[in-house]
């Protein structure tokens, strides 16, 4: 993707449904509201909408597919006002079928429009999986967040999604080039099959194309994913972020930084099961308010994230 995003904008995925994924977001957008920064929450699961449900809005008078369709010429014409103060909503759409796999062109112009948004914190939920559409939102934000939960299935998602974004960036580095199937499955300048580690992928690059090597390292560098780990019940979960970092750090050579823990909570999940019925934080726990407080703090605060924004 070609869009040069803000600092302001974070992507976040992850591999796997049912994590608390779109739940996550609306609770860092709703600290980051009351922390006094100004939000726009981006429902950019283009394929099943539902953040504005969950923020007790039923049907939604404008959407992305009022842009799409060309009725609104921005993105600032479809923000919806939410009852979370300083939070803004970008409605998914539903009226277009072929929007839950957009196009390149329609991604292109869905993130230059984002590009022109006003706000303090984009955050965008970009729904789960690791099609293109998701990847390529994902690696459009300076920022990138990974929602997982502590079950082995999702650990084993949630790194096959950070691996299927490192390859797929590494892929548009070396798509002119002999290598330009190597990380897709249709084989390199060899005919092999795909690279299992990064270190498999440099040696690859330095015996074809050599003169590639600075590039992919600086890539690779400057490749930072950040995880949150949510729904967990013992300490032992909460050390679940560490093993996707362990393994990452050793397979992917990329830095990945854990922002926290969320603890399972019955009211919450209570919450979530009525759609928007209360507003979100009003029935949830102090334990769950702590910890997304401590990953809303984390994202305003760490020096690495301040000097992106600054």
């Amino acid at each position: 993707m070609s869009a040069e995003l803000p600092a302001s904008f974070w992507a976040i995925g992850g591999g796997k449904g049912g994590v608390g994924k779109s739940v996550t977001s609306l609770a860092l957008a709703y600290w980051l509201g009351r922390l006094n920064k100004k939000v726009i929450l981006v429902d950019a699961d283009l394929g099943g909408a539902n953040l504005h449900t969950m923020l007790g809005i039923r049907i939604p008078q404008t959407s992305l597919d009022d842009f799409v369709l060309k009725r609104a010429q921005t993105l600032d014409e479809v923000l919806i006002d939410t009852s979370l103060p300083n939070v803004r909503l970008l409605a998914g759409g539903s009226e277009i079928p072929s929007l839950a796999n957009p196009n390149y062109g329609q991604k292109t112009r869905i993130l230059r429009a984002i590009q022109k948004l006003n706000a303090d914190y984009i955050l965008v939920d970009i729904g789960a999986g690791s099609g293109f559409t998701q990847l390529d939102f994902f690696l459009a934000a300076p920022n990138r967040l990974v929602v997982m939960s502590p079950q082995p299935t999702s650990i084993e998602n949630a790194y096959g999604f950070v691996k299927a974004a490192v390859y797929r960036h590494l892929a548009s580095l070396l798509k002119t080039t002999t290598l330009k199937g190597l990380l897709d499955g249709t084989g390199g300048a060899d005919g092999r099959g795909v690279p299992q580690s990064c270190e498999e992928v440099l040696a690859e690059v330095e015996s074809h194309e050599p003169t590639q090597v600075p590039a992919v390292r600086a890539a690779l560098d400057a490749f930072r994913v950040y995880l949150v780990v949510n729904m967990t019940r013992t300490a032992r979960d909460e050390k679940a972020g560490d093993v996707i970092r362990k393994v990452c750090e050793r397979f992917l050579d990329i830095d990945v930084t854990c922002l926290g823990s969320v603890p399972r909570d019955p009211a919450m999940e209570r919450w979530a099961a009525t759609m928007g019925k209360d507003s979100p934080g009003k029935e949830w726990s102090e334990e769950v308010l702590r910890s997304t407080y401590q990953v809303a703090y984390q994202i305003l605060t760490r020096p690495e994230i301040a000097r992106r924004a600054a």
